[in-house]
């Protein structure tokens, strides 16, 4: 195995586990500076293995309302990119979860492919998931990442053909992230399951990488579902729209709870 932090390692080792990881989503500077911090430490309370710190960018075609809106706050308070680091090392520091980066491409490529690798990983990230890395720039990030020690998490669309998905998967180190739905984050409509274990099989048939779920996850029911096909679950939508209705310490209580109920579903294997 390639030379890799102990962050980095330790997400392998959590997701190695019989039980599925949960993940818990949050932009860094909401809903506020500072306090995202300690929601991220309350979430880790309530149950997250992973916690993901999106990275607020303007243009993010996967995002829907809920963690646009989100983003846009966060932006509004002057979130920048070093604050973003500052998020993850506060986090990995004060918590025993796993931290990793959602971003977009383009804060990454304006930062440097290798200077923004090795700030996350002296942060104490695992690793940065980017969905929509092109795929000319894909080989270049997979080397500043593995010369960092990073995980590189990959984003696989379901609609890829198997051309693209061995692509995607030879690259790929820590997690391949198989959306549970095909449209944008916060969609809360029917999940097609059936649709889903087809393509985790299609996934495991092209590499042994850890694969995740997320994406349309809305409910804890939801949860349990997807989990004994993925080796974790990344809820993001239903904790933010805690925070969003809710900008104070009602809204802090209820996103923890909601934490709380998903690491439940997650976590306890379904009976058959």
């Amino acid at each position: 195995m390639r030379n890799i932090t102990p962050a980095a390692a330790r997400l392998t080792a959590r997701l190695a586990k019989p039980i599925p990881a949960f993940g818990a989503y949050l932009p860094a500077g909401f809903p506020a500076p500072g306090l995202d911090i300690e929601i991220l430490q309350m979430l880790s309370a309530a149950g997250a293995d992973v916690l993901e710190v999106g990275l607020p960018h303007p243009h993010a075609p996967l995002d829907g309302p809920v963690i646009t809106a989100a983003n846009q706050r966060s932006l509004e308070h002057g979130t920048q990119i070093q604050d973003v680091f500052t998020t993850v090392r506060r986090a990995a520091e004060t918590t025993q979860a796993s931290v990793l980066v959602m971003t977009y491409w383009e804060p990454v490529r304006a930062h440097g492919l290798r200077r923004f690798a090795r700030e996350l990983a002296d942060a104490g990230a695992a690793g940065a998931l980017i969905p929509d890395l092109p795929a000319a720039a894909a080989a270049v990030w997979a080397v500043a990442a593995r010369a960092a020690g990073l995980h590189n998490l990959q984003f696989t669309p379901r609609q890829a053909n198997d051309t693209e998905l061995s692509q995607v998967t030879a690259a790929a180190s820590g997690w391949l992230y198989a959306p549970a739905a095909t449209g944008r984050t916060g969609y809360q409509g029917h999940l097609d399951i059936a649709a889903l274990t087809a393509f985790t099989h299609r996934l495991k048939r092209l590499s042994d990488v850890p694969i995740v779920t997320g994406v349309g996850i809305s409910t804890p029911e939801l949860a349990e579902q997807v989990a004994p096909h993925a080796a974790g679950v990344v809820v993001g939508s239903p904790i933010v729209r805690c925070l969003l209705q809710h900008p104070d310490s009602t809204g802090v209580s209820a996103a923890a709870d909601t934490a709380a109920l998903f690491a439940d579903s997650i976590h306890t294997p379904v009976l058959t």
